[in-house]
C-alpha cells in the first residue's frame, strides 16, 4: 500500500499505477466538471490516498477500477480532495494582524472616497468557519471605531456539499474553540442537539457561491481577498495564473491574505508588495 513515506509516492510511480492516478483525474475532470489536471501530483496523490483506505484498496489501478464499477464514489473523492481542516479564527496571529493593520487601512481609504461599503472575498472557503470569522472580526472592528459601513463578503468553494453546510450556519463546539465566550454568547444559538448556529445577522453579510478560482472569472472590486493554504497545492503555473487573477480582483491598495505554508514564488513582485510577510498579507501595488 502506499503512504507518504513510500519511495514510489513520488514520479516514480510504476506505469501501471501512473496511467490509473491519471485517468482517476481524468474522470473527476469528465464526471463532476472539476479539473485538477494541472494540480501538483503528490498533493493530489496524498488526498487520493486517503479515498483509497476508505473503500481497502491498495493501489491507484484497484481505486480505479472500484470507480468504474462505483461511479457515485466519485463524490466522495471529491470531498476527500478539497476538504479543509478548518475552524473559527484558525492561525489567531494572521486574523490579529489583519484586524490591527489591515481593516483600519481599509476603513480609512474608505473614508476617504465617501464609500459605503467593504468587499471581501473569501476564496476556499470551506464549510464557512472563515467567512464568518471575517465578519464578526470587522463587525466588531466597525463598532470599536463607530464606522456606518457595510460588509459585503462573498465566500466561494468549488466543493458544493462543503457550501451547502456553510450556508446552514450550524457548527460543532470544537470549531468554536478560539473564540472568546462573548462572542459565542453574541454570534450563536446553542440549539437541543449543543449545535451552534450562527446568528442570521452575520448570514445575512455573506453570499456563498460555488466558483472555481482557476476556471472562473475573479470577482470584481475586493478590498481584501483570503485564500489561505490552498494555492501551494497548484503547479507553478496555476500559482502565476490565480495570483494574476486575484490582482485583478483588487481595488488598488487593495490586500491579499494567502496562508502561512504558502511560498509565494508565483508572486508577480511588480503587482504586490509584501506587507506583513511573517504573516503572508501582500497589498496590491
Amino acid at each position: 500500500m502506499y503512504d507518504s513515506e513510500s519511495k514510489d509516492f513520488g514520479d516514480a510511480l510504476p506505469e501501471a499505477e501512473l496511467l490509473a492516478f491519471k485517468k482517476i483525474i481524468n474522470n473527476i475532470y469528465r464526471c463532476r466538471g472539476v479539473d485538477f489536471r494541472q494540480y501538483r501530483p503528490k498533493c493530489l496523490r496524498r488526498r487520493i490516498i486517503v479515498g483509497m483506505h476508505d473503500v481497502r484498496v491498495n493501489s491507484f489501478v484497484e481505486y480505479l477500477n472500484f470507480l468504474i464499477k462505483n461511479p457515485e464514489a466519485y463524490d466522495s473523492l471529491l470531498n476527500r480532495i478539497t476538504i479543509n481542516v478548518t475552524e473559527f479564527f484558525r492561525n489567531q496571529e494572521t486574523f490579529k494582524a489583519v484586524r490591527l493593520k489591515v481593516i483600519p487601512e481599509i476603513i480609512k481609504a474608505k473614508k476617504e472616497i465617501h464609500a459605503s461599503s467593504i468587499r471581501v472575498w473569501s476564496s476556499g472557503c470551506a464549510t464557512g468557519e472563515e467567512p464568518y470569522s471575517l465578519a464578526i472580526m470587522i463587525s466588531e472592528v466597525l463598532s470599536e471605531l463607530r464606522e456606518n459601513i457595510k460588509i459585503r463578503i462573498y465566500a466561494t468553494d468549488i466543493d458544493k456539499e462543503a457550501l451547502k453546510l456553510a450556508e446552514a450556519g450550524i457548527y460543532k463546539e470544537k470549531a468554536l474553540k478560539e473564540l472568546k465566550g462573548r462572542q459565542v454568547n453574541a454570534y450563536f444559538k446553542k440549539n437541543e442537539q449543543g449545535l451552534y448556529a450562527i446568528n442570521p445577522e452575520f448570514k445575512s453579510m455573506i453570499n456563498f457561491m460555488h466558483h472555481n478560482m482557476i476556471s472562473d472569472e475573479p470577482l470584481p472590486r475586493m478590498d481584501l481577498i483570503f485564500c489561505r493554504n490552498v494555492i501551494i497545492y497548484f503547479s507553478k503555473e496555476l500559482q502565476k495564473l490565480v495570483y494574476d487573477n486575484f490582482y485583478k480582483a483588487l481595488v488598488p491598495q487593495g490586500y491579499l491574505v494567502a496562508g502561512k505554508t504558502e511560498i509565494l514564488m508565483a508572486i508577480n513582485e511588480s503587482c504586490f508588495e509584501r506587507f506583513d510577510l511573517q504573516e503572508r498579507i501582500l497589498r496590491k501595488k
